[in-house]
């Protein structure tokens, strides 16, 4: 099998921000060229927020921009935002600005890559595709929210104490059963959302299979001990419960309760508030939207 027959990006999202529209439009066209579902474009961070809220992208490539529109404030936003769908979307730096001093403040606004324009169709699909198949840990601390910066794997066989200036607790690599169990998880959610990316108002079958896969996440978490990822899933069960397979189930619902899920099983263990409260957000989203729906 060759390495990219895995990647199929034909039920994802893709969101460029640029304001030059020559430059956003040739991204755009390479994103359309590897098989995007979607992709769209914004020339400004407020229309490109609104697209945020309306479409989830599942990566978005954003330009530096000028000081009154700064890409890093918007990356900024996004992963500080308890009202970005998901905060752990793939974000890249597409940007012909290249110094350290520029790289270090993308990466500490939390982006997931910095590529140098101008980038070919072969670079930019295998970036991508590492960051859907293979994302870092999402990391939630007092001083940083975004992807784990750490890009080699630790040493598991040394246990002596950690040295570096910038080793922190926070982002202390999980050991190997963990990250095994995260996996397994990961990979649960993401059955899910291929289910969910079928759905439209009033199909039983594909609201069945929806149901179906929640289920086999319920099961996943109760066997890895993950309290919260269950509680979650449960959540989403019940919202698909009281709504049956009418027009009453909301693809767009679904599918931001599935990206505060990825949300979670990217989210360390150790973060036990962090998931609690992403746990806790969707059983107030289900119950907002069943009085929405009783009160139609």
């Amino acid at each position: 099998m060759q390495e990219d027959d895995v990647f199929d990006p034909s039920g994802l999202t893709a969101l460029v921000l640029d304001e030059n529209h020559y430059e956003r439009g040739i991204t755009l066209d390479l994103l359309r060229s590897m098989g995007f579902a979607r992709a769209q474009g914004a020339a400004n961070t407020m229309e490109a927020w609104d697209l945020v809220l309306k479409s989830n992208p599942s990566v978005i490539l954003m330009d530096w921009l000028d000081a009154a529109h700064n890409g890093l404030d918007f990356a900024r936003r996004l992963r500080m935002s308890e009202e970005a769908p998901n905060r752990a979307v793939s974000m890249f730096m597409l940007t012909a600005r290249g110094s350290q001093a520029d790289v270090e403040r993308a990466r500490m606004a939390g982006v997931d890559g910095y590529l140098r324009k101008p980038i070919s169709a072969v670079a930019l699909r295998q970036r991508v595709r590492v960051a859907v198949l293979n994302p870092q840990p999402f990391i939630v601390t007092a001083s940083y929210v975004g992807p784990c910066r750490r890009r080699k794997r630790p040493d598991l066989n040394y246990l002596g104490p950690k040295r570096r200036l910038n080793d922190t607790a926070a982002e202390t690599t999980e050991s190997s059963e963990d990250e095994l169990k995260a996996q397994l998880a990961r990979a649960r959610v993401a059955a899910l959302e291929a289910a969910a990316s079928k759905l439209t108002p009033g199909d039983a079958d594909a609201a069945r299979e929806v149901y179906r896969a929640v289920q086999h996440l319920i099961e996943m978490a109760e066997q890895i001990g993950d309290p919260n990822l269950g509680f979650g899933a449960r959540e989403m069960a019940r919202y698909l419960q009281a709504q049956g397979a009418t027009a009453r189930l909301a693809p767009e619902v679904v599918r931001t309760h599935i990206s505060a899920l990825h949300q979670l099983v990217h989210l360390p263990h150790a973060l036990t508030q962090e998931r609690e409260s992403v746990a806790q957000s969707l059983k107030r989203m289900v119950d907002k939207k069943l009085r929405q729906s009783h009160a139609a």
